[in-house]
């Protein structure tokens, strides 16, 4: 009986070096990954906004200085001439609508186009060449400073500052929000541009779709 041949014997060596090098490039990867990982900061946004039955007291900040928005007194002012307008178009809704597109009315600070009541709104738009209060010092702020005066005066149980922040005044913002907070007041904030209206319902609530 002849003898068997025996297979050629394979070199594995060369494969379980290579497969060792893979398996540590792997581990080491697995370890910096972690390392990244338990170091990442996870930035919680603050809301903008809470649900509250408080009424706002509204403050714009522009220019990087803050002007009282007086929701109330504007109101009113938006209903007589809307009233006065109503008289003088005698009954004919064409010719009210026809003088509420050219109709405003204004405060110390805005003006209010009330062509926009067509839509049961009405905007307020910057007056140029109106300054505001330059909230200089958080530290310096007193009570009988014009936003000391504010906030000594809000009823915490039943008001709060709403900030309407114009993207060229994120400082004075920040100022005067350190100043509510240390006095216990809520506050909620929302950002728009620095050509932005501002726009409320005729009832006097904010209107969030910009």
């Amino acid at each position: 009986m002849g003898k068997r041949e025996r297979g050629m014997s394979v070199n594995l060596d060369s494969f379980l070096d290579l497969m060792t090098c893979m398996l540590g490039v792997l581990i080491l990867m697995i370890l910096l990954t972690g390392i990244d990982a338990s170091q990442i900061k996870v930035l919680v946004p603050t809301p903008m906004e809470q649900p509250t039955d408080k009424r706002p007291i509204f403050i714009e900040c522009r220019n990087n200085e803050l002007f009282l928005v007086p929701i109330e007194d504007i109101t009113r002012m938006v209903y007589d001439e809307m009233g006065a307008l109503a008289e003088k178009a005698k009954g004919d809704q064409a010719a009210f609508a026809q003088l509420l597109e050219t109709a405003t009315v204004k405060t110390e600070s805005h003006e209010v186009d009330l062509a926009f009541a067509l839509m049961s709104q009405f905007a307020l738009t910057s007056l140029p060449g109106v300054s505001g209060y330059k909230l200089e010092s958080v530290a310096r702020e007193t009570a009988q400073d014009w936003f000391g005066k504010i906030l000594n005066g809000i009823k915490k149980d039943e008001e709060m500052i709403t900030f309407l922040v114009r993207d060229d005044s994120f400082i004075v913002f920040k100022k005067a929000r350190a100043l509510a907070w240390l006095q216990n007041i809520q506050v909620s904030c929302e950002l728009l541009d620095v050509t932005e209206p501002i726009k409320f319902g005729l009832g006097g609530q904010r209107s969030m779709a910009q």
